[in-house]
């Protein structure tokens, strides 16, 4: 079976309960957490992906790492993921949470990229025009590219509108190089 389908399996019983248990604002803080520090740090990683390492040592790191800083339900699911030998799958399954939870809420992550830093009013205008025709609430991820020379890029779910001059002029270059046009001279 496929790492992340799995990881979407744990992810979505983990979500459920929660939601059933009303934790999930909690857990969902936890998890993020577990992500952070996983993405954070290598020999973590290591350690739980140790074959060699008795599974109530991996516990015995988790519990302190995280027993103090994270809800009983999900100290139990990573003790439950450790059982199972499903560690390596872990930082999947704290992504797939996060994309559960987001979904749940009508979250969208959205990255625009934009040339220059341009006021807010301006940003404003675009992600009002997106929120209303998605009828989702925006995460949103600027980013200034330069590269792009003036205009914007959005990306979202999976669908990016090109709205840069560098597009811009790439098509107009296409164009161009693929006139047909033979003069008569």
């Amino acid at each position: 079976m496929k790492a992340t389908l799995l990881a979407k399996r744990y992810a979505q019983a983990l979500f459920d309960l929660a939601v059933e248990l009303k934790q999930m604002e909690e857990v969902t803080k936890d998890m993020i957490l577990i992500n952070t520090v996983l993405d954070e740090s290598r020999e973590l990683r290591r350690v739980l992906d140790n074959p060699v390492l008795e599974d109530f040592m991996k516990i015995k790191i988790l519990n302190s790492l995280f027993s103090e800083k994270t809800n009983k339900l999900t100290l139990k699911f990573l003790h439950l993921i450790v059982k199972k030998g499903r560690e390596g799958i872990l930082t999947e399954t704290c992504r797939a949470f996060d994309v559960i939870y987001k979904d749940y809420k009508n979250i969208m992550p959205v990255t625009i990229t934009l040339a220059v830093e341009v006021n807010e009013k301006i940003k404003k205008e675009i992600l009002d025009k997106l929120a209303q025709i998605t009828n989702k609430e925006l995460e949103v991820t600027e980013i200034v590219d330069p590269d792009l020379i003036g205009g914007f890029v959005l990306n979202f779910e999976d669908y990016q509108f090109n709205n840069s001059v560098k597009m811009q002029l790439q098509r107009l270059t296409k164009v161009f190089s693929d006139n047909l046009y033979v003069s008569k001279i």
